[in-house]
């Protein structure tokens, strides 16, 4: 045994990895192993072959076994600190990915998977700052920008958003993003005739593309050209390529467009059809879930409102739509004249919410549900504190404010509510998102 044996295992090892065969390359690692056990790429190679397969204490094993022979690997480091990610240790991956770093390796992946958990964790700031380094570290990493640019259209910072987007198109002319999230932000800008420069030429780049046509139909709709975007929406369904996902989207956005005309049978309709494309690809759909559960308790068809509340109480992802479902299934059965049932499920509620609000602090939709809850069941003092709340920590909510007056519409406080009215409707972005709970 030599060298070149030692090499040529290292290369069988890494054309199996490049297969997705790992337990087969850990069969020549081991081999390498024995001609020399203090060669570090074995281990990292062995390290990388068990986290691919989720064996992460083997995995764990290795990496540290590279430390101990160069306790100044920050590869190794930043090995373990994904392993620890994995595992659910977030503070420990990020004492890892830190001595990486201090330890010289600066790779774009390291501060990329600092701004993921940092986002997470709703510090923008630290996000962005991690992001910036590591398009420093690889300015060809399209990934990156498009998080970051989509961090920024999270941020309402559309300018600085389309900087970096015309940064993205000079890095990587062809990605998708570059067009697409363009066109969103000249569109929240309401530069309208900048977003149908960049849809056209994204079309004319991708003429086999959907999405983008469906870029062109949002447009028509923002300029409320409600016929000529149902029947852009119609030559798009029929003479261009589609898939489940696209078929979904145009049922969508037909829904969108009945729903800005009054036309609600046409609205549920739609919303049917789209929520049916989902169900025959075993997807649950969440949104046009929700919004049929909107539509129904609209139209006082309260029946289906509690079916489709139930339907959203069994997704596990907590959000806001899973989180609505429990305000207005007791809601609907109060409208129904069920006073005992829904005042039960309303006394649920306020516990569910208030556990969501524990566990997730941040969670401003916990606190607004809870705060209906609370005035459903007739507990306005408790409903008033907890709005106090919310505006003292979302001043420019408009929807706190409007919670907040219809808990002082319940207290008899009439000025008070139409002075919250006021506040609310005068702030940007004013949208009564909470609808019948209103």
């Amino acid at each position: 045994m030599n060298n070149e044996d030692l090499l040529e295992y290292l290369q069988q090892a890494n054309v199996l990895m490049a297969e997705e065969k790992y337990d087969d390359a850990v069969v020549y690692l081991n081999k390498a192993e024995k001609i020399d056990k203090g060669n570090i790429d074995v281990h990292i190679r062995k390290g990388v072959a068990y986290a691919n397969t989720e064996k992460y204490e083997e995995a764990k094993k290795e990496f540290e076994k590279v430390i101990e022979i160069d306790n100044k690997s920050g590869l190794s480091y930043f090995h373990l600190g994904n392993i620890e990610i994995m595992l659910g240790n977030r503070g420990r991956g990020i004492e890892l990915y830190n001595n990486a770093l201090a330890n010289g390796f600066t790779d774009a992946q390291v501060y990329y998977s600092l701004g993921l958990m940092y986002e997470e964790d709703a510090d923008d700031e630290l996000a962005f700052r991690n992001y910036s380094k590591a398009i420093m570290q690889d300015p060809n990493r399209a990934d990156i920008r498009v998080r970051k640019i989509r961090l920024l259209i999270k941020n309402n910072m559309l300018e600085e958003a389309l900087t970096t987007i015309d940064e993205l198109r000079l890095s990587n002319p062809d990605v998708f993003e570059g067009y697409h999230l363009k066109f969103l932000v000249l569109v929240s800008l309401e530069r309208l005739d900048e977003a149908e420069e960049i849809v056209d030429e994204a079309m004319k780049l991708f003429p086999k593309d959907s999405s983008f046509a469906l870029d062109k139909v949002s447009l028509m709709i923002t300029r409320k050209e409600y016929s000529k975007s149902l029947d852009y929406l119609e030559f798009i369904q029929n003479e261009m390529e589609t898939d489940y996902d696209i078929e979904h989207s145009i049922a969508m956005e037909k829904a969108r467009i009945f729903s800005m005309q009054q036309d609600m049978d046409s609205t549920i309709e739609s919303l049917k059809t789209a929520k049916k494309i989902f169900n025959e690809q075993d997807l649950f759909d969440i949104e046009a879930t929700y919004l049929l559960m909107n539509c129904y308790a609209g139209i006082e068809k309260f029946e289906e409102t509690i079916d489709l509340a139930k339907e959203l109480k069994l997704c596990e992802d907590e959000n806001y739509y899973t989180l609505s479902a429990y305000y207005y299934e007791p809601f609907a059965l109060k409208m129904m004249g069920k006073e005992d049932e829904a005042i039960k499920l309303f006394e649920e509620a306020v516990s569910y919410y208030r556990t969501e609000s524990l566990n997730n602090p941040n969670s401003i939709d916990a606190y607004a549900f809870r705060i209906m809850a609370l005035r459903e069941l007739g507990k306005l003092d408790k409903a008033l504190e907890l709005s106090d709340f919310l505006i003292g920590i979302k001043e420019e909510m408009p929807e706190a404010h409007l919670l907040r007056a219809t808990v002082l519409d319940a207290l008899g406080k009439k000025d008070e509510a139409d002075k919250e009215r006021e506040i609310a409707t005068s702030q940007e972005g004013f949208v009564n998102r909470v609808q019948n709970g209103l």
